[in-house]
């Protein structure tokens, strides 16, 4: 029986709703926009309504591609300002917070235009099959990935590249990295501090290296703690974030393939508390010769 925190680890769920999955491909097609569409005209039919099934399915069309340009245009000024933020940089630690949340909010804003672009291309599709009539936004024009690949394969297209920018990150950064995953409800910042003070001294000592910090960038607990670390020390980062519409309940394992998969081997593994993906790191590392640190949750946690 999975507890809440490994619940939340797996499924990528919090509090707030930005940080909630994203329906997969095939649920935004046919469970949630077609089923809709028959939901909704299917009892219009044969009645005196049935006129009204064309403007009304083309005013739902019409509304998922303006709410697509919409989004569109704010990923568009979220991308301008990470621009903005990364010629303005000092150094300092509220630029960087503040680049840090701009580029969550367009990483957001990008898998939101994603499903957007998805769900209101079958959206016109559904309409062409209802009516007959070829669909026309009744603003701005009718693009989408749809009509260049399948969801499935531009998913694993967007994984890729994802995957090829962490890795040549990597490849521009002098250490050796250490990967850390662990609870997501963990709140003794000083204690990982501690650990990883040492870790770092160890990695200097036994490979005569700075230390590379590897973890998913969960926003709470003990990733957190390490990317707040890290920056206090100066200590480089190379964050492998789940993608959660592309792999569902998986995505938090793929993340972890990602941090043994890279042109550095590992220089050690350490994780905190007992969480699944945290777990699965550390077999799949001691499986591949890699030194693993376990810590212990706090008794008074």
């Amino acid at each position: 029986m999975l507890d809440n925190y490994e619940t939340i680890e797996l499924f990528g769920l919090t509090e707030h709703d930005n940080c909630l999955p994203i329906p997969n491909d095939d649920i935004l097609q046919d469970h949630i926009v077609r089923e809709t569409f028959e939901h909704m005209f299917a009892g219009l039919l044969g009645t005196g309504l049935e006129k009204e099934i064309e403007p009304l399915a083309h005013g739902l069309a019409s509304l998922m591609f303006r709410r697509k340009a919409a989004l569109d245009t704010e990923l568009g000024k979220a991308k301008d300002l990470i621009g903005g933020l990364i010629r303005a940089a000092d150094g300092s630690e509220v630029l960087e917070t503040q680049l840090e949340a701009t580029q969550a909010k367009a990483e957001r804003l990008s898998e939101l235009l994603d499903a957007l672009s998805i769900m209101s291309e079958t959206a016109a599709q559904c309409y062409e099959q209802q009516t007959g009539n070829a669909f026309l936004p009744a603003s701005g024009g009718r693009t989408s990935k749809m009509a260049k690949a399948t969801g499935a394969v531009f998913e694993a297209k967007q994984w890729l590249e994802a995957h090829e920018r962490e890795a040549a990150k990597v490849f521009q950064i002098e250490g050796m990295p250490l990967a850390v995953a662990g609870d997501r409800d963990w709140s003794d910042t000083a204690l990982i501090w501690g650990y990883l003070d040492k870790i770092r001294e160890r990695f200097r000592q036994n490979y005569n290296s700075e230390l590379i910090l590897f973890h998913k960038s969960d926003k709470i607990g003990v990733d957190a703690i390490a990317a707040a670390w890290a920056r206090s020390r100066k200590v480089a980062q190379v964050t492998f974030q789940p993608n959660w519409r592309a792999f569902g309940k998986a995505a938090g394992f793929k993340a972890i393939d990602q941090m043994l998969d890279t042109p550095n081997p590992l220089g050690g593994v350490a994780i905190f508390g007992k969480t699944g993906i945290a777990l699965n790191l550390a077999q799949k590392a001691e499986d591949e010769g890699i030194k693993v640190m376990r810590i212990e949750r706090p008794k008074d946690q």
